[in-house]
């Protein structure tokens, strides 16, 4: 008999699960109003920002690390020792005093900091080769910008290795089309958040909402099983009834 007891008591429990999921899916319907309402503004901001962000350019140049020596003398190990140089000449590539000479040059309203951020420099693989990439919002700009800095990034090799191991196999060329805007991700990213904003203000408008609408919100308050409910039957008047007849 004791083991029923927990078997009952352990459906209902199941049972119960089930209908919390069920009252949180009814919940979402029944405030769909709520979501919608506080969506709406997430929406319009993200369509604000994928419609007026600027055009962004990216020009890129170019760089090959050599030996020095020619290229008949090269074997593995060279090659090798190469491209261990490329990875370190890349972090040289963004040293504060190449970037300050830039912003001198061209009169660039930011700081180092700010200027390392739109410097991407990449390594291609299994190769001896260095790109070197500057984005702006000016095309032309972007180009004089990405050939200096390549400029001063080789002065600054020669500086500090005492070599001139670096030259440019490819100059930066103004570029015509700028970058994707991804405005479509922009607008997916707010409908997403404006829909967990919208949820997470049902959710609170339902925790504060006081009112018993069925008979299982009755049994979590007090804690014990219903055995039956009073049906409500509307009565019609007397003088109603009368009427009629």
């Amino acid at each position: 008999m004791r083991e029923k007891y927990y078997d009952e008591k352990r459906y209902f429990e199941e049972d119960e699960d089930v209908i919390d999921l069920a009252d949180i899916i009814f919940m979402i319907i029944r405030r769909w109003k709520v979501v919608v309402l506080l969506m709406i503004p997430m929406v319009i901001l993200g369509f604000f920002i994928a419609s007026t962000r600027p055009s962004v350019y990216q020009a890129d140049t170019t760089l090959i690390v050599s030996s020095g020596m020619q290229s008949v003398g090269l074997d593995n190990n060279d090659v090798a020792l190469n491209q261990k140089l490329v990875v370190t000449y890349s972090e040289i590539a963004k040293s504060r005093d190449i970037l300050r000479r830039v912003i001198s040059k061209y009169d660039l309203q930011e700081t180092p900091e700010i200027l390392a951020k739109k410097i991407s420099i990449s390594v291609v693989k299994d190769t001896e080769l260095i790109k070197l990439a500057y984005s702006c919002n000016d095309s032309k700009l972007a180009q004089a910008v990405t050939n200096e800095l390549a400029e001063e990034f080789i002065k600054k090799i020669g500086q500090v290795m005492r070599i001139r191991n670096v030259s440019v196999v490819e100059k930066a060329m103004e570029p015509i089309q700028p970058l994707p805007k991804k405005r479509v991700m922009i607008l997916l990213a707010s409908i997403v958040l404006g829909g967990m904003i919208g949820m997470a203000g049902a959710f609170l408008i339902e925790a504060f909402h006081k009112k018993v609408r069925k008979s299982s919100d009755m049994e979590k308050i007090l804690g014990v099983q219903m055995l039956g409910m009073i049906p409500e039957i509307e009565i019609a008047n007397k003088g109603e009834e009368s009427h009629e007849s």
